[in-house]
């Protein structure tokens, strides 16, 4: 496997700047960085750097690595790994690696699921908008408390439960992207978002039957198709 961690001197296939970081962007409308474009926010996009391609496997950082970016997907999938478990998948948009212990170093794994692009947020450059904008400051302190909180999310629901409600938050968060999508990717593999949910592949596999049983979507080798998102949501809901 191919190791990428995180270091001062920037790879070659970091590329700078607005060129790649403006409306013509896909996810513009929906980048975290900028709340989708918000006007007092736009500075975050004089910062951005676009690092990859990384292949499926490929680490951005590592545990131990000095932490000395933020990140975003800008073009496929990600997904961070700690103690032999997925902790988190993210989207294209979704900005992480903000929340970074105190002694300034990663405690966990970012891999590529499949080819991966990343917009970087340098942390001195990020650290030095903070300083002289209030906006940019505010709102970066609100996905610093998201991103904890979403960290501390867990459950011992039922393995239905925690399964429907895997695809619903996904589904939720790909129409941040595709506003009319009932498709969802899923990239990773059964044993990856077993690891995610504390259960077995198997298990997962059993769960997306019975909810393919129920009319509630259905199953591709690349994803899920949402046929009935009430239903969905109404399985995640279940205790």
């Amino acid at each position: 496997m191919h190791y990428a961690p995180d270091v001062a001197t920037p790879p070659p296939a970091l590329r700078r700047g607005a060129a790649c970081c403006n409306d013509a962007c896909r996810h513009a409308h929906s980048c975290q960085a900028t709340r989708g474009g918000a006007a007092e926010l736009l500075a975050m996009r004089d910062i951005v750097e676009r690092v990859g391609p990384f292949s499926d496997g490929d680490r951005l950082v590592q545990p131990d690595a000095p932490h000395l970016a933020a990140y975003a997907v800008l073009s496929g999938l990600a997904m961070t790994v700690a103690g032999g478990r997925v902790l988190a998948f993210h989207l294209p948009g979704e900005l992480f690696a903000l929340d970074i212990a105190r002694q300034g170093q990663h405690t966990a794994s970012v891999v590529a699921v499949g080819k991966t692009w990343f917009c970087r947020f340098p942390r001195a450059a990020t650290d030095a908008l903070c300083e002289h904008d209030d906006a940019i400051a505010s709102h970066l302190r609100g996905l610093r408390r998201q991103e904890r909180r979403l960290a501390l999310r867990g459950g011992d629901a039922p393995a239905l439960a925690r399964v429907a409600s895997f695809l619903a938050d996904l589904l939720a968060r790909r129409r941040q992207v595709e506003p009319d999508t009932t498709f969802i990717p899923l990239p990773m593999s059964r044993d990856d978002i077993g690891s995610h949910l504390g259960m077995s592949a198997a298990t997962v596999t059993r769960m997306l039957a019975r909810l393919r049983a129920d009319g509630s979507l259905t199953v591709r080798n690349d994803g899920v198709g949402i046929t009935d998102a009430a239903a969905l949501a109404g399985h995640g809901l279940t205790a």
